[in-house]
Parts: structure tokens; C-alpha cells; sequence
């Protein structure tokens, strides 16, 4: 059961549209604009995410803090911790 919530969460996370990430940002009070929503998606989909791969999740979040920027990335951080409670 445990990797059948893994996969969907994954297949979620590297199918996500910035609109989608906008509107989860939205649900949970967070502030974020479309173009950083757009350099997030673009960074995600720059590899495919497995979210039980906390070295790629960390990476991930490194590149977000340089990239974009260091509340950026504690935003993608805290969305991650909320998909992770379903693992």
C-alpha cells in the first residue's frame, strides 16, 4: 500500500502544472507568483522527483534556494512535508 501512495504522490509531483502548484500554494496560505511557480516546475521536471529519495528531494531544494530563492524553497519544502505524510 505503502508504494502504491509513493508512486501516485511521485507521478503527482512531476505532473504538476505551475496553475496546480499556484492553487496548492493558495490552499495552504502560501504566497508565490506565477513566474516563480514557472522556475519551480521548470526544476522539478529537470529530473523525476522520487519523494522517498531525500538526496534528490535535498538537491532539489538546494537548486530552489539558488535558483529562486531561499522562501521559495522553504514553500516547495513545507508542500513536500504535506505530500509526505500520505507515504
Amino acid at each position: 500500500m505503502n508504494a502504491i501512495m509513493q508512486q501516485l504522490v511521485n507521478n503527482k509531483i512531476n505532473s504538476l502544472t505551475p496553475g496546480e502548484l499556484l492553487n496548492l500554494a493558495n490552499q495552504y496560505n502560501i504566497q508565490l507568483t506565477q513566474q516563480q511557480a514557472e522556475k519551480v516546475i521548470s526544476i522539478i521536471r529537470s529530473e523525476q522527483i522520487d519523494v522517498a529519495n531525500q538526496a534528490q528531494v535535498q538537491r532539489m531544494i538546494q537548486r530552489l534556494q539558488t535558483e529562486v530563492d531561499p522562501y521559495v524553497s522553504s514553500v516547495i519544502q513545507q508542500l513536500l512535508q504535506q505530500f509526505s505524510q500520505y507515504l
